[in-house]
């Protein structure tokens, strides 16, 4: 090992319990290598270096929040930055008020192992169902309701960014689920490492490997009981799809999905800056409501016209729109005809002889 590489690591021993220290020996009966503290070092060093949010010295770029849920995945996002991270860290919790009892034990997990590691928490309390939008499901109402929670948080403490512990069946998962729904280019990208000030340090690992390292030091994880119903489309993807694929055509197939989304966000890079470049061709400016010049819509081709649509949405921060969706919505605006179209969620776009607008409407 470098200098570098070696003080960083004595660093992480210098965080570990006795206990911990003594399952690390072979006095404890010694832990895999691959869950070492010698192995993981050099995994989040280079993760921590790649993201920004260490610099090759190990000083830290300052403050991170930690979006904790409590279970197995966020759990391990805690020990890792508890372990390896030497800057202030905050457990942000969301205590979402939909499994009762559960969630409120949820909550309480979370806090007894942040104090234990003397890590400070943020939990917030909310009654999700209550604060659904009008058509909003659940499942995207609870994650907007959290991502909000997040930004506050990490605006409150001044965080460099907010880490989440997504892992590679997630990407996976997400892959499959843009493909089945039509998503394109940018949907086949899955999850992002980065977006704004949220990363995902632990993408590159998978699920069981996350569990393997929390089992060998004795850390428990809550599990959420509505990860077992498929009547939501991402549990059935997880729950049965996925293991059908991995047992009958391909064992590795997670990790296949996981390095053709790292593929498909290089060329859905390459149609944001196209997308991008248009919007700034034709002045277009705006966030949550945005217009824009119909005849020099008209005047794009057949390939820059959807380019243009889903920088306008990304603009707005709409959903992501199916590539069916999106011919249909550029076929009318190629058109000189007046017309309304949902996008999806709270965004509308409609059409009037001189312009297109695209508006994203409270309830």
């Amino acid at each position: 090992m470098r200098r570098e590489e070696e003080e960083f690591y004595r660093s992480a021993l210098s965080r570990l319990s006795l206990d911990d220290m003594n399952r690390e020996s072979l006095r404890g009966g010694g832990i895999p290598y691959e869950y070492s503290i010698r192995a993981l070092c050099v995994f989040f060093r280079k993760v921590a270096i790649r993201l920004g949010f260490m610099d090759e010295n190990g000083l830290p770029a300052g403050p991170i929040l930690l979006g904790v849920s409590g279970g197995g995945d966020s759990m391990a996002l805690m020990w890792f930055f508890h372990t390896f991270y030497s800057g202030h860290i905050i457990a942000a919790h969301l205590e979402h008020g939909i499994r009762g009892a559960d969630s409120a034990e949820d909550a309480l997990h979370v806090k007894k192992y942040a104090d234990v590691w003397g890590v400070d928490t943020e939990i917030f309390h909310a009654d999700v169902p209550s604060l659904l939008k009008k058509g909003e499901s659940l499942e995207a109402g609870a994650r907007r309701i959290r991502y909000d929670f997040f930004e506050r948080a990490a605006k409150k403490h001044g965080a460099w960014g907010v880490a989440l512990g997504h892992n590679m069946e997630d990407e996976a998962e997400t892959v499959l689920f843009n493909l089945l729904r039509g998503g394109g280019v940018l949907g086949a990208g899955g999850i992002p490492e980065r977006r704004g000030i949220f990363f995902r340090p632990l993408l590159s690992l998978k699920r069981e490997f996350l569990r393997g390292i929390l089992r060998c030091r004795g850390i428990e994880w809550r599990y959420d009981k509505t990860n077992a119903d498929t009547n939501y489309t991402r549990n059935f993807i997880r729950n049965n799809l996925m293991p059908m694929i991995e047992s009958n055509i391909n064992a590795r197939a997670s990790e296949h999905l996981a390095n053709f989304a790292r593929d498909m966000r290089e060329l859905g890079d390459e149609e944001k800056e196209k997308g991008d470049a248009l919007l700034l061709e034709l002045e277009v400016a705006g966030t949550d409501a945005l217009t824009i010049d119909r005849r020099a819509m008209r005047n794009l081709d057949s390939k820059k016209l959807p380019l243009l649509i889903r920088a306008a949405g990304r603009k707005i921060l709409a959903p992501v729109l199916s590539r069916r969706q999106c011919l249909k919505l550029s076929m009318l605006c190629a058109e000189g005809k007046p017309f309304t179209f949902q996008w999806g969620g709270d965004v509308t776009v409609s059409g009037t002889h001189n312009e297109v607008a695209f508006r994203r409407i409270s309830p």
